[in-house]
């Protein structure tokens, strides 16, 4: 083998192992962006659960009076 072509069969593992690690990590990403949009969804429905039945509350002290 003469130096050209082990130079391109470097640069071309190179390539592909950086290639590679790009796509981990975006797959990372979009794990940890779905996770983060889930506890914070979560969050916002137990928050409009408190205020529901903070209004539900409300209401049934209304009708009493």
């Amino acid at each position: 083998m003469d130096a050209a072509t082990i130079l391109v069969l470097v640069l071309s593992a190179c390539v592909i192992a950086l290639l590679a690690w790009f796509e981990i990590n975006s797959r990372r990403n979009e794990e940890k962006i779905e996770s983060e949009s889930t506890l914070a969804q979560s969050n916002l429905e137990s928050t409009k659960k408190v205020s529901q039945a903070e209004d539900e509350s409300d209401t049934g002290r209304r009708k009493a009076a």
